[in-house]
């Protein structure tokens, strides 16, 4: 019997960029394919006037560019694997922390979090001539991470110093960003924001690449972090800066990023204590009703009755006439302006949030054109301003570096390169990261993201949940973190974790804690061969064919690592790391419930499913569930009938 159209392969790759991209065209424009192809001319007019056909047109490009943007569109075929030894409350923690080579994570989380992370934040490699990049192989993306990350052999990682006497320096590590910026736009909520750390070497750079993913109009702005102050070295200046820009996904949609008053401005500033009414006891300051400077607005010039009976307004050209109390006129260029319209006057006169003061400098003038006798100010209560915030400055010198030192030191692990907590938990504050929403970090390093959220969660009592994905880098055989056993980066970030869940120094333990991953090969046979480049087309087709027809017992000679095969499954059908798994029995047959907030699946991997199995997956309780079992766990005709009533897909 033919095979039914319904049955398919179980996925064996992460999200292809292109059919997804291919497959939004079609649905907007269906007019512009013809047999399945793009045609270009009908792109040119369905786009008309919005088409740029100049000859000359700005564009950023680098050697190896063209590469980097295949990168990008080349799904990866490897999987994801728990390692609950290595986690904290595997079952209950909704954390992730993934040892694996960022590029091929990435595109594996493609499905599963497609605009589901809400803030994200990197410390990539600032290229200064002394530090790393990523040498990606798009071509053999896995095996080259394996090989090169000492998971096959010990010809050290995948990591390779980047000298300024590279012939491609630059060029190198913007194609390393590239395929990682562009994958991570694709993960980003619509209200979602990326922060990068970056120093002067790469600053012209990345911000001309961010510009070119994220889109300029999108960019928040361009901050200096202040790392140290003083210092003696380099040629011309210490340098005691770096630098963080900031891109929304859809800038229309981002909250106002806001932080909390410094405790010095609320003493300094708010010294007014109110003696009567309902906000008796509460702190307050003063502020003019007038402002200069403000913009000439309708309905903002206007006459206030003073307690004397005068009649007082903002200096300006223009009268208001008659002079009584709230008559207005609109304002001419030049003309000052109250902040509020009078009729917000008028409530906040009658909440009592209004202050006449008798003064002899009083830039308001009364009804003859004089200076007047009064100035007219408003009450800005502590409490509203505690619970709005203020805008942050592009200036941040609160967290310098030697706080980063102190933190590693409590925490007894020797690492000299982290970044302050604090300065991460500031990001996460004025982001609007709340309770529930995700934090990606893809270059994780020691862990301070994780950290930072973790912290901010147990003072704030929010559920904030990260992600985190670190290179298994090894670290110098000389160095103190090696002495003392870490021998990657990745070794440091878990166990910095671990170290923060169960409590340190003054800080108490943590309710929470990860699940471990790790970046691997496929479970499926056919995902691992490998052509042989000295063997001909025919000859690798025909060993490929081979490869494929053999038993279940070839494929899988020991025995088979369920939970590994749950999971590549998890993540490469789209349903997020932290679904629920439950054994269920269906028939006589054992089986995988496997479930999210958004979708459920049923795997089986049983060599056989009985016909009690067969029968109860045609009843409406499974109807349209995804299905998945081994090919040879069901005839042909039991595949088409089960396909009438689930999506029916083979391993």
């Amino acid at each position: 019997m033919a095979k039914s159209k319904h049955i398919q392969k179980a996925e064996r790759e992460s999200l292809n960029i292109k059919d997804k991209l291919l497959e939004a065209l079609k649905a907007s424009t269906p007019e512009v394919f013809a047999e399945g192809k793009v045609n270009w001319d009908k792109v040119r007019l369905a786009l008309g006037e919005h088409l740029d056909a100049s000859s000359e047109k700005f564009n950023f490009t680098w050697a190896g560019k063209a590469g980097a943007v295949t990168n990008v569109l080349i799904p990866s075929q490897a999987t994801l694997r728990p390692a609950e030894k290595e986690s904290v409350k595997f079952d209950k923690s909704e954390n992730i922390f993934i040892e694996g080579d960022n590029l091929e994570v990435l595109k594996l989380l493609q499905k599963s979090y497609f605009e589901q992370i809400k803030m994200i934040y990197i410390d990539p490699p600032y290229n200064t001539g002394n530090d790393f990049v990523y040498k990606d192989d798009f071509r053999q993306s896995l095996k080259n991470y394996l090989e090169q990350s000492g998971q096959v052999d010990s010809e050290g990682n995948r990591l390779s110093t980047n000298t300024q006497a590279s012939g491609r320096f630059h060029s190198d590590w913007l194609t390393m960003m590239y395929p990682r910026l562009k994958l991570s736009w694709n993960l980003l909520r619509h209200d979602g924001a990326i922060f990068i750390s970056i120093g002067q070497e790469e600053l012209n750079n990345l911000i001309t690449l961010c510009n070119e993913i994220f889109g300029e109009e999108n960019r928040i702005g361009i901050c200096v972090r202040v790392m140290k102050t003083g210092g003696n070295k380099g040629r011309f200046f210490s340098p005691n800066i770096e630098y963080l820009l900031i891109y929304a996904k859809t800038i229309e949609f981002i909250t106002e990023f806001r932080d909390d008053l410094p405790q010095d401005l609320i003493d300094k500033v708010y010294t007014q204590i109110e003696t009567t009414g309902a906000k008796k006891g509460e702190k307050y300051r003063l502020m003019g009703l007038y402002q200069p400077g403000l913009d000439e607005r309708a309905n903002q010039r206007y006459w206030i009755k003073a307690p004397d009976g005068t009649f007082v307004i903002p200096p300006g050209r223009t009268t208001p006439k008659p002079v009584a109390n709230g008559v207005k006129t609109n304002p001419a260029k030049g003309d000052g302006v109250w902040r509020w319209t009078f009729d917000r006057y008028k409530t906040e006169l009658k909440n009592n949030n209004i202050v006449f003061k008798k003064t002899g400098t009083s830039s308001l003038l009364d009804e003859n054109g004089q200076q007047a006798k009064w100035n007219i100010y408003t009450k800005i209560w502590l409490n509203d301003r505690l619970e709005s915030g203020r805008v942050p400055v592009d200036l941040i010198d609160r967290f310098e570096n030697r706080h980063s030192s102190q933190e590693m030191k409590e925490l007894g692990i020797p690492f000299e390169f982290a970044k302050p907590v604090n300065f991460i938990s500031y990001l996460i504050k004025i982001s609007g990261a709340h309770s529930d929403d995700i934090i990606l970090d893809f270059f994780a390093g020691s862990g301070t993201t994780a950290h930072a959220v973790l912290a901010t969660n147990q003072k704030e009592k929010h559920h904030r949940k990260f992600i985190m994905v670190q290179m298994p880098e090894q670290t110098d055989t000389k160095s103190e973190a090696y002495k003392a056993g870490f021998k990657t980066i990745a070794d440091i970030a878990k166990e910095r974790i671990r170290r923060v869940l169960k409590g340190y120094g003054d800080h108490k333990a943590i309710d929470d804690g990860f699940k471990v991953f790790k970046l691997g090969k496929s479970n499926y046979y056919d995902n691992l061969f490998e052509y042989d480049p000295d063997k001909s087309p025919e000859e690798n087709d025909k060993a490929f064919k081979d490869y494929l027809n053999r038993s279940q017992k070839e494929l899988f000679p020991d025995k088979i690592n369920e939970v590994d095969i749950i999971y590549e499954n998890i993540i490469k059908e789209g349903l997020s790391l932290n679904a629920t798994i439950e054994e269920v029995k269906i028939g006589k047959n054992m089986a995988y419930k496997v479930s999210d907030a958004e979708r459920e699946l049923y795997i089986s991997l049983d060599e056989k499913l009985s016909a009690s199995a067969i029968e109860a997956l045609t009843d409406k309780e499974y109807k349209e569930k995804i299905f998945i079992c081994f090919d040879g766990a069901l005839g042909d005709s039991d595949k088409a009938n089960l396909a009438l009533n689930v999506t029916l897909k083979t391993i």
